[in-house]
């Protein structure tokens, strides 16, 4: 039975239930917060899952808000200010990338010895000359007489007081060092050369072979055994209680905090620390990350040695069923209205219509999301606004409100898959005016040499399949093969699948699958011109699709 509203009730300007992302929505998640089964795995030291991944808005930072809510011991990184511009602003560290020396080490050293450094001082409160001395005294102490540990001491004192500073500072230590032994590395073996992109140009295939050895002997020679001997320290010796647990929260990985190039390796540096930071029983470190930046990360980093599998273990994949976003959705809106209605909690189905288009209206709204909390949050705010100055919301609202949420919605795919698709609007307008499900041939060859046409001055080494596809037809010869036009057309499809902005259905004893679904197994090659393409809802006011089927 609905609850019956107070007479002098009417929905008002700016009301919400909650902003869309979690940093700036502290009073819902504060009092709605939902758990599904992730947050206790993440919680729990013991357990692995440290990487949580998912897609923008499925509710990572959302998580990371809700550890340091409820943890006494709480260390927050934010990327920006690693101010690791001083590395990738590096003349001699890019010479050496560019001739191929595997800078790993190095960037492995950076995120150990920062977090070590990190753990050490939230422990021992360090913030003054006597309490790091208080430091080294109770640490000599412990481990008088281990010579394996000593030398984990004695790399702290190397570094004196630079190695207590602000973070900024010890990288820029830490990568003034590695330049001055390069430096004089090639001073030493190869005096007068300049380590300079010029340069490196100008170099003989024996030179850059040299310069190679020296670079990778350089590198190798890095202080990583003292400072594995430290993590040994903190596991074996200092955080040693697991009733005292300690989360270094590090989130927004995939904003512009560094360009692209060398992202990729600190973050894959980073996921390498984390496995090595495992054996440090209650320390937990957690991060976050959008799937396709993971897959971007481990593919641009790739090696000989490379397996997916070892990391595994330590990812937290999020995923929402209809049910949870349902609950999430009861909490905020009886957060926003309790005190609005004669009696009880108000839920969903006390302010809604019961049916819109003869589905539930928890249905209609549920099915024009991707399944995220941030898709949910935004629509229901949306029919808020629309009836603004109202006693109950209709299907109308509802209606009205979906226009401007799809508009938004498809903005935010372009936006989220920018990087990897940067040309994504224009395979997104391909189904404008559609119908709501079609053949995969209805995307027609006038459809696909207008996109040749939309993509000749789109460059770059990171062109996507579908980019490099109308290329290749354009540069071929006259008249050009057919199968030009029927790679690209499978390969739109599949960029459009990857996104969430369509489903697909290979061939009639085959289900619709959908890039949520957990068991996908769908490939570009897989998809024929018989295959049938279901437009997800979500865009459906937006591209202005014909329902019709």
């Amino acid at each position: 039975m609905n609850k019956t509203a107070k007479q002098d009730f009417v929905f008002k300007k700016h009301m919400s239930v909650g902003e869309s992302d979690a940093e700036n929505d502290n009073k819902f998640l504060a009092e709605c917060f939902t758990d599904i089964g992730d947050y206790e795995v993440l919680e729990n030291t013991d357990a692995p899952q440290s990487i949580v991944l998912g897609r923008t808005g499925v509710g990572k930072s959302a998580l990371l808000e809700q550890i340091e809510k409820n943890s006494d011991h709480v260390i927050r990184i934010e990327p920006e200010e690693l101010a690791l511009k001083h590395v990738s602003n590096s003349t001699i560290l890019n010479f050496f990338e560019d001739l191929g020396v595997n800078l790993d080490i190095f960037y492995n050293l950076l995120w150990q010895h920062t977090l070590a450094v990190e753990l050490i001082k939230d422990k021992y409160n360090i913030d003054c000359q006597q309490a790091k001395s208080n430091f080294i005294d109770n640490i000599t102490a412990l481990i008088s007489g281990n010579h394996k540990k000593q030398q984990a001491l004695n790399y702290i004192e190397e570094w004196g007081d630079k190695f207590w500073v602000d973070t900024e500072t010890r990288i820029k230590e830490f990568t003034d060092k590695l330049e001055a032994n390069l430096q004089s590395s090639i001073d030493s073996n190869m005096p007068g050369l300049k380590l300079s992109s010029r340069a490196a140009a100008s170099l003989s295939e024996e030179q850059k072979s040299e310069v190679i050895y020296y670079g990778k002997k350089v590198v190798s020679e890095v202080q990583i055994e003292k400072l594995s001997k430290i993590v040994n320290l903190l596991a074996e010796d200092i955080f040693t209680d697991p009733q005292k647990k300690v989360y270094i929260l590090i989130d927004r990985l995939d904003e512009n905090w560094i360009e692209d190039g060398l992202r990729y390796k600190l973050i894959r540096a980073l996921i390498e620390t984390i496995r090595k930071f495992r054996n440090i029983t209650p320390v937990k470190i957690i991060i976050t990350l959008r799937t396709d930046l993971l897959d971007r990360v481990l593919e641009k980093t790739r090696d000989s040695g490379f397996q997916r599998e070892k990391y595994t273990s330590l990812f937290l994949d999020l995923g929402w069923k209809k049910g949870q976003l349902e609950t999430l959705i009861d909490k905020r809106i009886n957060l926003l209205l309790k005190y609005k209605y004669t009696n009880g909690e108000v839920r969903f189905s006390d302010i809604f219509p019961a049916k819109i288009d003869k589905v539930s209206s928890i249905d209609y709204i549920l099915d024009r999301t991707l399944l995220r909390p941030r898709d949910v949050i935004i629509f229901i705010n949306e029919c808020l606004k629309e009836a603004q100055g109202k006693t109950e919301i209709s299907g109308s609202d509802i209606k009205l409100a979906e226009k401007t949420y799809s508009t938004g919605r498809v903005d935010s795919l372009k936006y989220e898959w920018y990087v990897e698709h940067p040309t994504l609007d224009k395979y997104i307008d391909i189904l404008h005016h559609k119908k709501s499900s079609f053949r995969a041939s209805m995307i027609t060859d006038d459809d696909l040499e207008a996109l040749v046409i939309e993509l000749a001055d789109t460059t770059g080494k990171d062109s996507d399949l579908a980019v490099k596809n109308s290329h290749s037809y354009m540069n071929s010869e006259y008249p050009a093969s057919d199968s030009y036009l029927a790679q690209l057309r499978k390969n739109v499809i599949y960029i459009l699948y990857k996104v969430g902005a369509i489903g697909i259905k290979i061939d009639g004893t085959s289900t619709v699958k959908w890039i949520h679904d957990r068991t996908q197994d769908l490939t570009a090659q897989k998809i024929q011109p018989t295959s049938i393409i279901y437009i997800h809802k979500i865009l459906w006011r937006a591209l202005a699709i014909d329902k019709r089927t």
